[in-house]
């Protein structure tokens, strides 16, 4: 089993809720396939760089998977079947060691928040 990161963008129509569960969706597939899921967040509702099919904003979500590479590729055939996933990436992380604290992101949403 390796390390993989994976980010996907939800449409700006749905909801919070929606996205969690498409999140809840993600972390039962791999947990029913044996991987495990190393770390979860919701990055929240933001701004995309350029619009993708028709949409301007996004929820963006972030894990730390560990599966094999055989449920990777069900996982992504999985989510490019999902039409409220707009964008999605994954990426293969050599180190094992990673933080368990919160990523920059959810730091600066957090940051933002308060202000």
């Amino acid at each position: 089993m390796s390390l993989y990161e994976l980010v996907f963008i939800a449409r700006q129509e749905v909801s919070p809720v929606r996205a969690k569960e498409l999140a809840k969706k993600v972390n039962d597939f791999i947990t029913s396939k044996g991987g495990k899921i190393q770390k979860e967040e919701y990055w929240g509702f933001k701004n995309l760089a350029y619009e993708i099919k028709k949409n301007r904003k996004g929820h963006y979500v972030f894990f730390i998977l560990d599966a094999s590479e055989v449920v990777i590729h069900e996982l992504r055939s999985q989510i490019k079947l999902t039409q409220d996933i707009i964008r999605h990436l994954f990426i293969k992380i050599k180190e094992k060691d990673f933080d368990k604290k919160p990523t920059k992101m959810l730091e600066e949403n957090e940051d933002r928040d308060k202000q």
